[in-house]
């Protein structure tokens, strides 16, 4: 009998079982290759796997593994298809570890893959040495391994099958669904147990037609209901209703309903239908559409953000473009004073402008962080103070302040938020206050050993309308007042309502027309620790900066030329880089004292630039003061440029008063003898 009459008669007998084919085909196998050993193996991230085995002494046990690269399979896997050796000892793999351990001289195998993916291999082989296989030999063992492919695709499949089946079962209790039945003509209701399961009532209950109806929760539900059986008794109309019911453990809960009604002649004798808890569902529906009407109002304030900002952008750029041009014919040197004043007033406007967009796209993704430290609290005020008196006194409103805050209490939070949240409180005043007064006041109270910041701003300007009180949190949100308008972008009290409620505070405010209003934060603050208060260079400080060497790293060429003009009032001319790669080069050519870096740049940016600098020693932190300049301001960039290596951060755009007390680090830092 020949080799495919043998092999069709074992894997076409249906009185044979899967285990008891294989078992049949390694014998067979044997024979036909004239070898000692058969294996069936699985493979998973290199470890082979018994499944079946066919040996002299059956002494291989099911089950039992070995490292793949251990055996000839791995040439087989790697080949991926038919693979023999017919004497090892004289081959290429004579050094093999299945041969140094199992002596085994030849071998024949294939690949067993299910679908493109390799389940394992199907292999003959002996102690003994064989004659050369023939092709006949490997087209052999390629049809066994197909075969069993498909043999093990199709269990897999059978075993998904018998797994989803079981998981249908599982999910029909899990939809908790119900049927009921009303018998008209004998005045009598079934409920099936899944229906007296989800009323949360004893499986012996027995419902009643004149109180069935009370479960369903008075109002629209209970309404809707009613009006359901009767269209259904008069009219033969179906229902598929989504309903509240209170169970008779008084919980409330959802449920999808449908019914249909039965007739005999003209006369409805039955209605009948199913009963489904829905409670989950409905939740989830309800949080979707929460989720739909966030995602509008967020498209809503981003279209408000875009026609709003493209709006307020354009006053201070028109101050800016509009001095400049205006300066290049001016003659007059306080004409050009006062022009440049106004194009410095408006670039403050508009960085101001850009700082709101970027905090209320911060709130909106959720990715505003506080950043805390340790500072003398009072400082804070008596900043801002400084800071506003001249604006106040421009415009003759007095500015009335009562810091009672002591002058040595430290403590832990984010000064910059707290400065942010104080500063558009004392703007807002400002605006609205044509005559009179703002007064600021600020206090801590101690209650149960924790601290409570209370800040007040009072103003005696316009005041608001009840009716406006309402939305003044909200972003855009501007009282219109046809003959006393105000610019801005409407994000400013929105971000301080936001910023109150992440420091774990709350903001009150009270307001009357033409008398004025009330601010008043209240915000918990954490006790700090002291530390050692260091004498900061202030504008216009004398620094000796002729021996400073100074290199500017920056891609852009307009960037270049501000800094360069900056850092000439200061007599220091400074070489340029135009990315990282050209800096490291410059660096290698000469040392430099001070580096401004930009961070962001094409070919080598500049957090990867410092790296270099310093792993090579180019630029050692005792020799080189490298400050980042950038206009990435999050606190993961500054911390991004800490990590790289650099001394100091400042954004753009920069103050004078920035560049200088850089300038002043670098000096103190390297080369303290010129300070």
């Amino acid at each position: 009998m020949n080799f495919l009459r043998q092999f069709h008669d074992i894997v076409s007998d249906q009185s044979l079982s899967f285990d008891n084919k294989t078992q049949k085909l390694l014998t067979f196998g044997l024979n036909v290759f004239n070898l000692d050993l058969a294996i069936i193996s699985k493979v998973e991230d290199q470890c082979y796997t018994v499944l079946y085995a066919v040996t002299p002494n059956n002494d291989l046990a099911i089950g039992t593994q070995f490292d793949l690269e251990g055996t000839y399979c791995t040439h087989t896997l790697k080949a991926g298809s038919a693979l023999a050796f017919h004497n090892v000892s004289q081959s290429e793999i004579a050094d093999h570890p299945c041969f140094a351990n199992f002596q085994l001289e030849s071998y024949i195998g294939a690949p067993i893959k299910i679908g493109n993916e390799v389940f394992g291999t199907v292999n003959f082989s002996s102690a003994d040495s064989s004659p050369v296989f023939t092709d006949q030999a490997y087209d052999y063992i390629e049809l066994f391994a197909q075969w069993l492919g498909a043999e093990f695709a199709r269990n897999q499949t059978k075993d998904r099958l018998i797994k989803n089946s079981n998981s249908l079962v599982k999910l029909e209790s899990v939809a908790n669904i119900g049927t009921w039945e009303v018998d008209i003509a004998h005045n009598k209701i079934y409920w099936s147990k899944q229906t007296k399961l989800i009323h949360e009532v004893d499986e012996n209950y027995q419902p009643l037609m004149e109180t069935a109806i009370n479960f369903y929760k008075e109002g629209s539900s209970r309404e809707n209901i009613t009006k359901a059986v009767e269209l259904a008794v008069s009219k033969g109309e179906k229902w598929n209703l989504d309903l509240e019911i209170v169970t008779a453990k008084n919980n409330n809960i959802w449920v999808s309903t449908f019914g249909e009604a039965e007739f005999e002649g003209d006369t409805c004798v039955r209605l009948f239908g199913t009963f489904q808890d829905v409670t989950e569902s409905m939740t989830l529906r309800e949080e979707l559409k929460s989720k739909k009407a966030e995602a509008e109002r967020l498209l809503f304030d981003r279209s408000m953000l875009f026609a709003k900002i493209s709006h307020e952008l354009r006053t201070p750029l028109n101050g800016i473009t509009g001095m400049l041009t205006n300066l290049i014919d001016e003659h007059d040197e306080q004409k050009r004073t006062e022009k440049i004043k106004v194009a410095l007033r408006s670039s403050d406007i508009l960085l101001n402008i850009i700082n709101e967009v970027l905090d209320f796209s911060k709130i909106n993704h959720g990715e505003l962080k506080l950043e805390p430290n340790n500072v003398l609290l009072k400082t804070v005020f008596t900043d801002l103070v400084s800071l506003y008196t001249p604006l106040f006194t421009e415009k003759r409103v007095a500015l009335e302040v009562k810091n009672e805050i002591n002058d040595d209490c430290w403590a832990f939070f984010d000064n910059t938020r707290l400065s942010q949240i104080t500063s558009n409180l004392l703007s807002n005043a400002l605006k609205f206050t044509e005559k009179g007064s703002v007064k600021l006041d600020t206090f801590l109270t101690n209650i149960d050993d924790a601290l409570s910041l209370t800040i007040t701003v009072t103003d005696s300007g316009r005041g608001m309308t009840p009716e406006f009180l309402k939305s003044l949190f909200s972003p855009f949100t501007q009282e219109v007042d046809a003959k006393n308008t105000k610019g801005g972008t409407g994000l400013g009290l929105a971000i301080v309502k936001e910023l109150v409620q992440y420091m774990g505070g709350k903001i009150e405010v009270s307001s009357e027309i033409n008398k004025g209003s009330t601010f008043s934060v209240y915000i918990p603050i954490t006790r700090g620790e002291e530390q050692a208060l260091e004498n900061k260079p202030l504008a216009n400080i004398d620094l000796n900066t002729s021996e400073l060497s100074v290199l500017v790293v920056d891609d852009n060429d307009i960037n270049r030329l501000v800094l360069n003009a900056s850092l000439n009032k200061l007599n220091i001319h400074p070489d340029f880089a135009v990315d990282g790669q050209d800096a490291v080069l410059k660096c290698k050519q000469k040392p430099y004292d001070l580096i401004f870096m930009d961070c962001i740049m094409p070919i080598l940016d500049g957090f990867e630039a410092t790296k270099q600098l310093r792993e090579q020693k180019i630029c050692p932190t005792n020799k080189t003061y490298i400050v980042a300049l950038t206009a990435n301001t999050s606190s993961q960039d500054k911390l991004a440029c800490k990590q790289a290596g650099m001394d100091m951060f400042i954004s753009k755009p920069f103050k004078m008063y920035s560049l200088e007390l850089a300038i002043a680090s670098a000096i103190k830092t390297v080369k303290p003898k010129l300070h």
